[in-house]
């Protein structure tokens, strides 16, 4: 088994209400619920590495490992992408809106944060192994949000707004038009913390799709989450709901 150091994003999920599961049969569930989710994932992913492929655009593949009620998705940067970084910020957004829409359609709620930076990803058919400080940076600020959705940490926000200004130097751009213009990618938002507190960050724009792909279908799998949640996690849901109010009020789902 080869260790290769790689640089890239490095994105770490938590399935809500999973760690209080009690029965074996629920654990099986779950288990079968995150296999569908990959292979759904995976089809469409493919038919859009094929699509930028013929704009000269390289999408890496996704590299996944699931352990307890946890994930953890990494995207390596191509590394003959001269825009690669950026490309690669937008790539893994577009993968998480794919996924955090389908999976909560199937009432599997998702929390998360988006880091990057130098990473080790090493699997054979035994194990899989997931380290670095992007892993580290991820798994932290997964833990702050009161809602279902992702993140952006401290660390990838620095790096994105870099991408950004390096993106559109010479374009005639400010980096205020520049992050208004990427909304449907990454949105500046008021997360609700578990603390009580709201923290402003850029987050996954996720629900941009659930027009496309059946915005009620998620409204009302979030209103059962919601009812059938213990008193812990039921902010968690209406948070989320407040969201994909916000994000179709701006105009932000997709026709």
């Amino acid at each position: 088994m080869s260790i290769k150091k790689k640089r890239g994003v490095v994105v770490f999920l938590d399935a809500l209400g999973v760690s209080k599961y009690t029965q074996i049969d629920q654990f099986l569930k779950f288990c079968k619920d995150l296999e569908d989710l990959k292979k759904e994932t995976n089809y469409i992913w493919a038919q859009w590495k094929s699509k930028f492929e013929k704009d000269g655009i390289l999408l890496p593949d996704p590299e996944i490992a699931f352990f307890q009620d946890s994930l953890i998705v990494c995207f390596p940067e191509p590394e003959k992408d001269a825009e690669g970084t950026l490309h690669n910020f937008f790539a893994a957004q577009n993968w998480l809106m794919q996924a955090l829409v389908m999976a909560t359609a199937k009432k599997l709620f998702l929390r998360g944060a988006i880091s990057n930076g130098d990473y080790i990803f090493t699997e054979s058919t035994r194990s899989v192994a997931v380290l670095g400080t992007p892993v580290v940076d991820a798994s932290y600020y997964e833990k702050w949000g009161d809602w279902i959705g992702v993140i952006q940490t401290p660390t990838f926000q620095w790096h994105y707004l870099a991408a950004l200004k390096d993106y559109e130097k010479g374009n005639g751009k400010s980096l205020e038009e520049s992050i208004q213009y990427h909304s449907k990618f990454y949105v500046k938002y008021e997360v609700p913390l578990k603390t009580g507190n709201i923290h402003e960050c850029f987050v996954v724009n996720w629900p941009t799709l659930t027009k496309k792909t059946g915005a009620k279908e998620v409204r009302a799998s979030l209103m059962e989450g919601m009812e059938s949640a213990d008193p812990e996690n039921k902010a968690k849901y209406g948070n989320t709901l407040i969201f994909l109010d916000f994000c179709e009020q701006n105009g932000y789902f997709i026709e």
